[in-house]
């Protein structure tokens, strides 16, 4: 078989597997939070056989949920996943470092969200963040006597005054929301992380398992961030508490959104030197994952300060070296 009819034909398998997925996902709503995973098909098929064969399985799904749905549902999903997919293709093509790969899978995630948010404004007439106030606004109020309990709670700890009505306790939500606003790209990039990082971890793992070429990846528990980057993040840190207390424009924003990779990245490297520590006592894997899950759970704080001493003391450099000697 020519190379360019398998990867139309992986690629029409990846779109079919996504569909599958899709309907799975929309008649069991608990297992929602793996819609993260989406792009997996296309990932696959297009480290493969190209990124075409990709994007061909990226189009099923998109011309399916355009013709059924929504155009504008269809164009969305396409510019959510090919982003991502395209990044990927680099990352397989060049053999990158995990390092560089998640930081490139992570790019491609979030342009695909801020173009996915720009593409719904053009289309709509409205901001994304608009449209969901206003959604939020009419389903409250059509629900407005079920919010009795939020009201009566909201009184005691004094947030609103004693003769608010329904309809006047609806906008104070959707000010408290519109408040947090300013949290939102910090959101988007800690989201973008996120995904990115899974999506390439998640498709390495199921490439390597089918016999496909991957780049090597280090165990969970040597993970570690490259040397100097705990002094750019506090330098950035700082530069931007400087520029928020100076009360420069949207200097607020930088600040939360550092913040929010800072304590993200550092997190994981404290995961990942808790896993270090834990298999060295030979705690088995399930045990393991328990107790990281209930300390991330617990005690999320105390992982981000771990991943900082580590990156700063060199922790498990450190016991290597002792037990080497």
């Amino acid at each position: 078989m020519s190379k360019p009819i398998r990867a139309i034909i992986e690629g029409i398998t990846a779109g079919l597997a996504s569909i599958f997925f899709a309907v799975i996902l929309w008649f069991i709503p608990q297992l929602m939070i793996l819609a993260i995973l989406f792009p997996l098909p296309f990932i696959i098929a297009g480290a493969r056989n190209g990124a075409f064969a990709g994007i061909i399985g990226l189009a099923i799904p998109s011309a399916l949920a355009g013709f059924l749905i929504s155009p504008m549902l269809g164009i969305i999903l396409f510019v959510l996943n090919i982003f991502i997919l395209l990044s990927l293709m680099v990352v397989y093509k060049k053999s990158l470092v995990m390092n560089e790969a998640i930081i490139l899978a992570a790019g491609g995630t979030l342009l695909a969200l801020l173009a996915a948010l720009q593409i719904f404004n053009w289309m709509q007439g409205e901001s994304f963040f608009e449209y969901f106030f206003e959604q939020m606004r009419v389903l409250l109020n059509a629900n407005s006597a079920s919010l009795d309990a939020f009201i009566q709670m909201y009184k005691a700890i004094g947030l609103i005054d004693k003769a608010v009505t329904g309809e006047g306790f609806v906008e104070v939500l959707i000010e408290q929301m519109r408040d947090l606003m300013p949290l939102v790209p910090s959101a988007l990039m800690t989201a973008s992380l996120l995904s990115g990082g899974i999506n390439y971890l998640v498709s390495r793992a199921l490439l390597k398992k089918i016999g496909t070429m991957v780049p090597v990846v280090s165990p969970f528990r040597m993970w570690a961030l490259p040397k100097g980057t705990g002094r750019g993040f506090l330098g950035l840190m700082l530069a931007a508490f400087l520029g928020n207390l100076a009360k420069i424009p949207n200097f607020d924003v930088v600040l939360y959104t550092v913040s929010s990779i800072f304590t993200f990245v550092f997190t994981v490297q404290g995961l990942s030197a808790g896993a270090f520590f834990l298999d060295v006592k030979k705690v088995h894997v399930v045990l393991k994952i328990l107790i990281l899950g209930m300390i991330l759970v617990l005690l999320p704080a105390g992982l981000m300060f771990v991943g900082i001493f580590e990156q700063g003391l060199g922790l498990r450099k450190a016991y290597t070296q002792r037990k080497g000697n």
